[in-house]
């Protein structure tokens, strides 16, 4: 049975990834820990042959899986569509502000200062945020919310990993570019589906309250003004 409202402990392991996420930007290291990480990584991916389908192949079977999660609620648990949507909605947000924030910094590729796996994209093609760890964290986010099952949900963070890790082995992201993705993909779905779930349970309780009972004053009143009416 799919969750009917997000519980805060079934969010601990999306909580714990934003931790980590976290980290990876704010860490202090010399030379910091993003370009240290990510130029060890890329180098690491000039080894593995078409590196560029780890992220893209494991990005598919997230959307599947979240088209899976949306598809069973829809079809089998009609009241909870509206949470679907507004999840869903979430991931289409997130993806926008990724875009929004690329122009915004205008951070180049990595690729465009070493040697990488990958063929480097155009200039104007920024490094900052990921779009690939802003999907993929955004289906492992539609999938936690809508179904609520740990389980599920680290394996699908499991997945998500191997996308943000695989983008970095290309050489066409930084780790702290796909940390901040990973914060966009999970953080306004979540976020979405909260206040929706705080509205609805408002909803829910106002409708629920009993009609007030008549009291004497007003049952006096009725009485004094069917009189007045007869007469």
């Amino acid at each position: 049975m799919p969750s009917t409202t997000v519980i805060p402990c079934r969010l601990i392991p999306l909580v714990i990834v934003a931790v980590a996420a976290l980290a990876l930007i704010v860490a202090p290291t010399p030379g910091s820990l993003s370009v240290v990480g990510t130029k060890w990584l890329s180098s690491l991916g000039l080894s593995v042959p078409r590196v560029d389908l780890v992220s893209e192949i494991t990005l598919v079977l997230l959307a599947l899986a979240a088209g899976s999660a949306i598809g069973l609620v829809w079809w089998k648990h009609p009241e909870q569509r509206p949470r679907a949507a507004v999840a869903s909605i979430g991931v289409v947000l997130a993806y926008i502000t990724s875009e929004g924030l690329k122009v915004l910094f205008a951070q180049p590729r990595p690729c465009s200062r070493w040697v990488t796996a990958a063929e480097c994209p155009p200039a104007g093609d920024w490094s900052l945020p990921s779009n690939h760890a802003t999907l993929a964290f955004g289906a492992v986010a539609v999938v936690s919310v809508l179904l609520g099952r740990a389980t599920i949900t680290w394996v699908m963070i499991g997945f998500a990993v191997l996308v943000a890790i695989g983008r970095v082995l290309e050489g066409v992201h930084y780790v702290h570019d796909v940390a901040i993705g990973a914060l966009l993909g999970m953080g306004l779905p979540v976020l979405l589906t909260l206040v929706f779930d705080a509205d609805a349970e408002t909803v829910g309780v106002w409708n629920e309250r009993p009609l007030p009972t008549p009291t004497k004053v007003s049952v006096g009143r009725a009485r004094i003004t069917r009189h007045l009416t007869r007469n």
